[in-house]
């Protein structure tokens, strides 16, 4: 015997209607009830925004950044921040972003600007006459903030200008 479509469809969604597979079990109690709604109550906390800083690739650097570069952020030999008298190059969010020079620029750190990015070098190791000068790497922190509602990232890398 030969059943229509519809009639079909009909009884497969009421066989699926009654499998109850679905189905959460019901509380039994006011008290079982409550302690269900405390446990859904408690809020987890967000996780934490991902990191702005990331190394930057060979493709990030042009040729006017590969020649006479001023100044470099980088930690375990992995560059982080390119400077030279063209300007300065980061990778942020994931892309790569020019940096302009918003202050002085040496041995013992520096500052950039770039729409939704601020980016600032500073040596912490103690400063020791040899410490003024170039071609020798420092310790150094940076921060890469410029985002209203978000803490800046910080990292330590070393810092060195020649």
């Amino acid at each position: 015997m030969r059943f229509p479509l519809p009639v079909l469809a009909l009884a497969a969604a009421l066989v699926a209607c009654g499998s109850g597979g679905d189905e959460q079990p019901q509380a039994n109690s006011a008290e079982e009830l409550a302690n269900r709604i405390e446990t859904l109550s408690v809020l987890q906390p967000d996780p934490p925004p991902p990191p702005r800083l990331a190394f930057l690739k060979e493709k990030d650097l042009g040729p006017e950044l590969r020649t006479r570069p001023a100044c470099r952020l980088h930690r375990d030999r992995k560059l982080i921040l390119v400077v030279n008298a063209s300007g300065a190059v980061a990778r942020v969010d994931g892309r790569r972003v020019a940096l302009a020079v918003a202050g002085p620029v040496g041995p013992t750190g520096g500052y950039f600007e770039a729409p939704g990015v601020t980016f600032s070098v500073g040596r912490i190791a103690p400063v020791v006459p040899e410490a003024e000068g170039y071609g020798q790497g420092w310790p150094a922190r940076a921060s890469v903030g410029g985002i209203k509602d978000r803490e800046p990232q910080r990292i330590e890398a070393t810092w060195i200008c020649s």
